[in-house]
């Protein structure tokens, strides 16, 4: 195993951790988030992937082949003064400066505070896999090939965002115009073009607001065989292309309003292309899919928006560094007295405040708050990132006659509870505080790491405290499904493991009976997304 290292700009903090060529995965890396094939063009002098998406500190396999007649490599660049528009010049500049030693160093200059992931030169015919992981940092990574006079030509855009998503090669054309309904773009000359690393459809390279038109075309990567969904919500008109095969027409002058539709597709990459027009006044656009594995994820900045009401979209909240972000509102699967959480660490919760429980956990990008910041606040909003696991709705704490006695069915609110708010520590995590008759509870969620290192568990201190103890309280920690596996409950979706009480499966539920001393109690219990 040949181990490179490398320097970072001291403008950016930690990005990138282990860089490692090899065949077989390092440690740590035997699961990864996201692979990557950049293969060489014969002849052309040029990669076949000019721009991909990561999400940020995801741990990433990258696949360079060389199959053409000269030697190449690819080196991924900080941003630069100029935030990636620089195409990593100043590496170039030191490769230039080498001289007679660029030869023997292979043309790149070894430590320079700009170089993040090397390649190392791959002769002709030949590939290399590295493993790493992708920058903290959002922003776009451009790389190249050092060999010289391969710069110009071979270059391209790794875009590390929170809403990376499986288009790559990305690019737009912009044009100006007056039209009621899209064009034939291919007889207009544009009057811009550009890459979009993100992988995320996005106007705002617009230079005017009004008589303006974008056609955006890259590949989509379909995980398996089946039926695909696309929705286009656009003020004004939109159309979708797959293969150019045109699956959603939402052509036209309108307001703000959502068209969808399906298309069977194998696995693989396809072409996809969307093409937007704005006549005058308000504009948007956004598109999302939903197919095999996939529940609709967003392909542009913001998720359409439907019924015509040009509602608000695109505005992600996203946690400062090293703290959290509350944000109180109507949330999907939370009731209207929802309190969302979103860990800097990349995990999210949402806690019901009309029964006082946890209502559900995920992964990935917190919340979007346009429908309530900048709309007019109708309406739920749910989760914005994945792997969202549910827990059951009613009250998590109950006194019972026994321990497999059944739970007391769900009310819109609790009347047997008082919510007490929620005081914050220096992050800005909340610890929740709420009242069952004579019993105060202290409840706080924080995320964990896992054994690898890797922040996938949240854990939930529980403490309560009271004058007259009852006997027969009961915590339900989950439900649904569960076996007992060493000192670890697993179900399909959830792996928990509880100190400080002794859980059981009763009726369905994962239920922990509450023993009190001297007046308290306390337990943790810890929840991991299972494999």
């Amino acid at each position: 195993m040949n181990l490179s290292s490398f320097l970072c700009s001291s403008a950016l903090l930690a990005v990138i951790g282990l860089q490692v060529h090899a065949q077989k995965p390092p440690k740590g890396f035997e699961k990864i988030d996201q692979e990557i094939v950049i293969s060489t063009m014969e002849a052309q002098m040029k990669y076949d992937v000019r721009s991909f998406s990561v999400k940020p500190n995801a741990k990433i396999k990258l696949v360079f082949k060389n199959p053409d007649a000269l030697p190449h490599n690819l080196i991924i660049c900080t941003p630069g003064k100029k935030k990636g528009g620089d195409r990593g010049q100043e590496v170039v500049d030191a490769v230039m400066k080498l001289g007679d030693k660029g030869v023997e160093q292979n043309w790149e200059p070894k430590g320079h505070p700009r170089i993040l992931v090397s390649s190392g030169m791959v002769q002709p015919k030949k590939e290399t896999t590295l493993y790493f992981k992708s920058p903290k940092k959002e922003g776009d990574y451009p790389y190249i090939c050092t060999f010289p006079g391969h710069f110009q030509l071979m270059n391209g855009v790794m875009g590390v965002s929170r809403l990376a998503n499986p288009i790559t090669n990305l690019t737009y054309k912009l044009y100006h115009g007056k039209w009621n309904k899209a064009p034939d773009f291919t007889k207009l000359e544009a009057k811009k073009t550009g890459v979009l690393a993100s992988g995320l459809f996005d106007i705002s390279a617009k230079d005017k607001n009004d008589g303006f038109g974008f056609v955006f075309s890259g590949k989509i990567d379909c995980p398996k065989d089946g039926k695909y969904s696309f929705t286009i919500s656009s003020d004004d008109g939109s159309l979708l292309l797959i293969d150019n095969k045109i699956v959603v027409n939402n052509d036209g002058i309108h307001a703000n309003s959502a068209k969808s539709g399906s298309i069977t597709l194998k696995k693989g990459q396809h072409d996809i292309e969307v093409r937007y027009f704005e006549a005058s006044g308000q504009e948007g656009l956004s598109v999302a899919w939903s197919g095999p594995g996939i529940k609709n994820q967003a392909l542009s900045k913001s998720s359409p928006g439907g019924g015509g009401g040009g509602g608000a979209i695109g505005l992600l909240i996203e946690p400062p560094e090293g703290e959290a972000s509350v944000y109180r509102n109507f949330i999907n699967g939370a009731g209207p007295r929802a309190i969302g959480v979103g860990y800097h660490e990349g995990l999210n919760l949402a806690f019901d405040a009309n029964n006082l429980r946890l209502a559900m956990i995920w992964q990935g990008d917190f919340i979007d708050g346009a429908r309530h910041w900048k709309g007019r606040g109708q309406g739920y909003q749910p989760p914005a990132g994945e792997a969202v696991i549910k827990f059951p709705d009613g009250v998590a704490f109950a006194t019972l006659g026994s321990s497999d006695s059944a739970w007391p069915q769900a009310e819109y609110r609790t009347k047997d509870f008082r919510f007490r708010g929620y005081v914050l520590d220096k992050s800005q995590r909340p610890t929740f505080k709420y009242e069952r008759g004579g019993v105060a509870i202290e409840d706080t969620p924080l995320p964990v790491a896992t054994a690898e290192g890797e922040f996938g568990q949240i854990k939930r201190v529980i403490k309560l405290k009271a004058k007259d103890a009852p006997a027969n309280l009961y915590f339900r920690i989950a439900q649904g499904g569960f076996e007992k596996k060493g000192d670890t409950f697993q179900s399909s979706e959830l792996s928990v493991t509880v100190k400080g009480a002794n859980p059981s499966v009763q009726s369905g539920d994962l239920r922990v009976p509450v023993t009190f001393k001297g007046g308290t109690a306390e337990f943790e219990v810890t929840y991991a997304w299972a494999n």
